[in-house]
């Protein structure tokens, strides 16, 4: 596997649960000898439609004990990989009554800006309670983990707790603790076509936590397409990313429907823009 990911002009992996069990101990022995970096552990798959830390900003005390155990299973990881570093987003916010859809990722749903306010509108009533327990979370876990930097990233539902309020009041509230931003490409960019909200201010407004981003590409399709196939700015995003010092993660996360022979294609895009 390492060498595969070698050859194909990459310098290593970011970590994530999948249907596939990785034995970490044997990936970090496997990866000494190797010119080879892990990036981050995700809490959950950046490619499901369901967070792993949905429950964070529940008023359930089981739901928000689920997501704590994701929480503490990636820290086992990222100690025994030897990287410091997990990225999660922080919940989403409860509404009342059922859903009819909220992922933005899913092709099935023909997502319009109208189509996506009376969702909004729910989710702006149970907003501020929910920022506010993830922040008693999020709070714990820097605690009970100090040795680990906490990435707060996007999710890809319309009710989550990260929208670009969302993510300025956790880190407002929580600015003695250490967390970072992980920038989502194609969640950020797929909030623009059918919110409205430029991408951009997300680096502009979190570039200074910067620790990392993930790649893909959005359209009506899908998230995490091949680079190039939707609407996501990769001339922003090189200019965030450093030519001289600390090297930023820079990860490519792509739907599973993608066909490896569209890697060299991909990298080829990458590339044009330093990426």
């Amino acid at each position: 596997l390492l060498i595969r990911v070698l050859e194909a002009g990459f310098a290593g992996l970011s970590i994530a649960p999948g249907p596939r069990a990785l034995d970490h101990q044997a990936l970090r022995t496997a990866a000494r000898d190797l010119p080879w970096s892990f990036a981050c552990v995700r809490v959950g798959d950046p490619l499901a439609d369901r967070s792993a830390t949905a429950g964070l900003a529940s008023a359930r005390d089981g739901d928000r004990l689920a997501a704590l155990a994701n929480v503490e299973r990636a820290v086992a990881a990222a100690r025994v990989l030897g990287c410091p570093r997990i990225v999660l987003d922080p919940g989403i916010v409860p509404v009342t009554g059922d859903v009819e859809a909220e992922d933005l990722g899913d092709p099935t749903t023909q997502w319009t800006h109208d189509r996506a306010q009376p969702l909004l509108a729910r989710r702006k009533v149970g907003r501020n309670a929910a920022v506010d327990r993830a922040c008693r979370e999020l709070f714990g876990i820097a605690r009970a983990f100090p040795d680990i930097t906490l990435c707060l990233t996007q999710n890809r539902s319309l009710r989550a707790v990260a929208d670009v309020d969302g993510l300025r009041d956790i880190f407002e509230d929580l600015g003695n603790l250490r967390l970072g931003y992980w920038h989502d490409a194609a969640i950020a960019a797929r909030r623009e076509q059918v919110l409205g909200e430029a991408q951009g201010e997300w680096l502009e407004t979190f570039g200074s936590r910067l620790h990392g981003m993930s790649l893909g590409d959005a359209s009506p399709d899908g998230l995490h397409l091949p680079p190039g196939a939707g609407g996501v700015d990769y001339g922003l995003l090189a200019g965030y990313v450093p030519r001289t010092g600390q090297p930023l993660p820079v990860v490519l996360e792509l739907d599973l429907s993608v066909h490896p022979s569209e890697m060299p294609g991909m990298r080829s895009c990458l590339d044009k823009f330093g990426l």
